[in-house]
C-alpha cells in the first residue's frame, strides 16, 4: 500500500525582478509621478520623459532677465537641449530652463536619459519575444549611441531650426 503524504506541494515562486535590491514590481508608474508640465515621447520602444520651456514674450519676467542682462542682447534664437550627467535627471535643470529660454530667446528642452528620472527602463539584452525597435536593432537603450539618437530626435522635434545648442 502506498501511504499518501499530507505535505503541501511546493509551488514554484515567481522570481522577483530586483534592481539594486529594489523589487521592480513595487515601483510606481512614471505617469503617476509626472508633474503637470511633464511630457513623454516614444522613441524606439522607450518612453522618454522631457520638459520644454519657451522664452517669454517681449514683456518677459524682468526679475529673471535682469540676472543675465549685459550691455548687449544675447538672443540667439536657437533651441537648446540640456543633457544631464550620471545620476541626474530633468529635475537637475529645473531652476535654469526658463532663464536660459529667455536668454537665448528660444525653446529649451531637458530630457531624462534612459535609466534616469521618469524615462522608462527596458530589458537589455532583449528577450527573444521583444518587438521594440531597439531590440530588433540590438542597440542598447543605455548606450551613448542610443542617447545620441534620442538627442537628434529631439532636435527634429524642435521645429524651426536644423541646429541646436547642446549643454551638458
Amino acid at each position: 500500500d502506498l501511504v499518501h503524504s499530507k505535505r503541501p506541494i511546493k509551488q514554484k515562486k515567481k522570481k522577483k525582478k530586483t534592481v539594486a535590491g529594489i523589487d521592480q514590481d513595487e515601483l510606481l508608474d512614471p505617469l503617476l509621478l509626472a508633474e503637470p508640465d511633464s511630457c513623454f515621447f516614444e522613441f524606439m520602444g522607450v518612453s522618454v520623459h522631457h520638459k520644454i520651456s519657451s522664452a517669454d514674450s517681449a514683456e518677459g519676467d524682468q526679475r529673471e532677465e535682469s540676472q543675465f542682462s549685459s550691455s548687449r542682447s544675447c538672443v540667439l534664437g536657437l533651441p537648446m537641449i540640456l543633457l544631464h550627467g550620471f545620476g541626474a535627471s530633468v529635475f537637475s535643470w529645473r531652476k535654469v530652463t526658463k532663464p536660459l529660454a529667455n536668454l537665448v530667446g528660444s525653446t529649451v528642452l531637458a530630457f531624462d536619459r534612459p535609466a534616469f528620472g521618469l524615462t522608462s527602463r527596458v530589458d537589455y539584452p532583449p528577450k527573444p519575444s521583444s518587438t521594440s525597435m531597439a531590440a530588433s536593432t540590438h542597440l542598447s537603450p543605455y548606450s551613448t549611441a542610443f542617447s545620441s539618437l534620442v538627442t537628434l530626435s529631439f532636435m527634429d522635434k524642435l521645429k524651426g531650426s536644423d541646429k541646436a545648442i547642446l549643454v551638458g
